[in-house]
């Protein structure tokens, strides 16, 4: 039979498993020479830290507990905007404990195998590093004799060697840890030596070509780990503005690669918002017909499942807005009044070698400085083979027309006019002015959205390459 103490014994360790059961994850920290403040648990994500919980600091000791499991991956300890250290979230209840004097040399780690590991990794490494920077400092001390850098270069030589080889086997042995692939991820393609050709010359491009083909080996796109760490966003991110020519084509090619590879739907799903996203808003010309890509093939073609139906129709909206008006595309025709009102004008019946399509108002302050500057041009250019078709975006025309007559705007000029309202806002996705595109013979867009000023040298290199292709 049970008495009161052990009755009551039982009661209050029955209570204390419920309430500890109670949370998803409890992670303890304890750091000596801590101020007693507010401290915070943030989560990498992506190419960003975020703050996920928040614990108080008393006698150098707080836990961070919530009521939903972690994600794994890598996680900071943040106080007054500063990072005292990162460590993996491997297990949701574990204990950290260190010192200030040196956080990584102190730390002790209790039920997470996978932060034994890395500071393990990372207590060996700084170690070494002090011991290497002391060695180039003695070797740069003027005052150190022939012999003596010598020996010191040779010490650097065997600490090279030593490093190397702990690294080599530290991976090995641990390559089944998410630490070992954390570590390998981070670094990048060590290029061997480029082959000779035939002349025996050296080929250039084979450390870019090489770097290009094994810069993700050490990444698993199906372990969502490596999105919640620095490694997968760092990766991404230099293969495409870095390794990918800056041009549509080539990183609609990287971006479907990536896409291609990304099992993991958290890591598709981060990998197409941040091609989506990224080139959208891009100041570049012509990256919108990147967004128009991923709109057709992945979000139209119901493959971003986490998009609103609502999200999905302005999607589509845009992509069917921008892709009429993409480079290479024929540009829409376009049909005004001309200024007397009495004719209709219409962009395709304009003969000329090089058409700019200029779309202002002259209330508008960027076209006050752009439209005599585009005179100018086309002063320079018209008997070349340039037409200038300008429409007003005004719907009320007598300042339109008085800024013709009185800077003798000599090219074709067309606007809306009495009851007739034409469509090129919609057409030409008209939400500011100017809008300048520059069409070909057959009124294909060459270039668009370009600042006026620039139209000048791009128009030369054109009449100069016909010139050269006709043989003059």
């Amino acid at each position: 039979m049970m008495n009161s103490k052990s009755l009551l014994t039982f009661i209050l360790v029955a209570l204390s498993v419920q309430l500890f059961a109670q949370d998803a994850y409890r992670l303890t920290f304890k750091i000596k020479g801590i101020q007693d403040s507010i401290i915070y648990l943030s989560n990498y994500y992506g190419g960003g830290q975020y703050y996920k919980d928040t614990a108080v600091v008393n006698n150098g000791e707080f836990t961070f507990t919530g009521k939903k499991p972690l994600k794994e991956g890598m996680y900071s300890i943040v106080a007054n905007n500063s990072r005292f250290f990162d460590f993996f979230v491997d297990r949701q209840n574990f204990s950290m404990t260190t010192d200030t004097a040196d956080m990584i040399k102190n730390m002790k780690i209790i039920g997470s195998p996978e932060n034994t590991l890395f500071y393990e990794y990372m207590n060996y490494l700084t170690g070494q590093q002090k011991l290497m920077a002391s060695y180039r400092a003695a070797e740069k001390d003027t005052n150190s004799s022939k012999k003596e850098k010598e020996k010191l270069e040779k010490q650097m030589t065997e600490l090279n060697k030593e490093v190397n080889d702990y690294r080599k086997n530290f991976f090995e042995k641990n390559k089944e840890s998410f630490t070992a692939k954390f570590l390998q991820a981070m670094e990048y393609p060590d290029v061997p030596e480029a082959p000779k050709n035939k002349k025996g010359e050296i080929d250039s491009s084979f450390a870019y070509y090489y770097t290009k083909a094994h810069l993700f080996d050490h990444i698993d796109f199906n372990d969502e780990r490596f999105l919640n760490s620095p490694a997968y966003n760092d990766k991404m991110e230099y293969y495409i503005t870095k390794l990918t020519p800056q041009i549509p084509d080539s990183i609609i090619v990287a971006g479907d690669y990536l896409l291609s590879r990304a099992t993991n739907p958290e890591i598709f799903r981060y990998t197409l918002s941040y091609i989506t996203s990224t080139y959208e808003k891009s100041e570049y010309i012509g990256m919108d017909a990147i967004f128009v890509h991923m709109a057709r093939k992945y979000y139209l073609a119901g493959k971003a499942d986490w998009v609103t139906d609502k999200q999905i129709k302005k999607i589509k909206e845009r992509a069917d807005a921008l892709e009429p008006l993409l480079i290479g595309k024929k540009a829409p025709n376009i049909i005004v009044k001309d200024p007397s009102q009495q004719k209709y004008l219409q962009l395709y019946d304009v003969n000329a070698k090089y058409t700019i399509v200029y779309i202002w108002s002259p209330d508008c302050g960027h076209c006050k400085k752009s439209t005599p500057v585009l005179k100018k041009i086309y002063d320079k250019y018209k008997t070349q083979g340039l037409e200038v078709f300008a429409v007003g975006n005004d719907f009320e025309n007598e300042t339109w027309l008085k800024y013709i007559e009185d800077n003798n705007l000599d090219w074709i000029n067309g606007s809306d006019g009495g009851d007739f309202t034409s469509n090129f806002r919609h057409l030409y996705d008209v939400y500011s002015t100017p809008q300048t595109y520059l069409l070909d013979e057959e009124k294909k867009i060459l270039i668009k959205k370009i600042e006026v000023e620039a139209l000048d040298d791009y128009i030369g290199i054109l009449i100069e390459q016909d010139k050269k292709a006709n043989g003059k």
